[in-house]
């Protein structure tokens, strides 16, 4: 328990750092994440919830910097696409984790073929 907090909490920051750059970086710091098999207990699951507080992090800058302007094009967004703003904001968060979730989950997977858990 001791050292997955702060792991836990630099992955965070990683992909919050990383998001800027673009949506792209995120199976990027994920599938590192999932090659480097961390001590973790569910490192997937992990990649998964730390790219959804990291892609928070940037709505929550968006939405102190502008917040009628991050309020108008989300309900633009959830107009064209038929949604309620509520579950067009809930889609943006999961779109982060599913692809961290599935990039850890290939690289993890990839590294166990590659170097058995045992041998790296």
């Amino acid at each position: 328990m001791r050292r997955t907090v702060p792991a836990f909490l630099l992955l965070v920051a990683a992909f919050a750092v990383a998001a800027p750059l673009g949506w792209w970086t995120v199976p990027l710091v994920a599938g590192l994440w999932g090659a480097l098999r961390p001590g973790f207990p569910r490192p997937i699951l992990a990649a998964a919830l730390a790219a959804l507080l990291g892609w928070s992090v940037w709505l929550g800058i968006d939405l102190g910097i502008a917040p009628d302007a991050l309020t108008r094009i989300g309900a633009r967004a959830a107009d064209i696409l038929q949604l309620p703003s509520t579950l067009f904001l809930l889609l943006t968060l999961l779109f982060p984790a599913l692809l961290a979730w599935s990039a850890a989950a290939v690289a993890c997977r990839l590294a166990n073929l590659l170097v058995p858990r045992g041998q790296g």
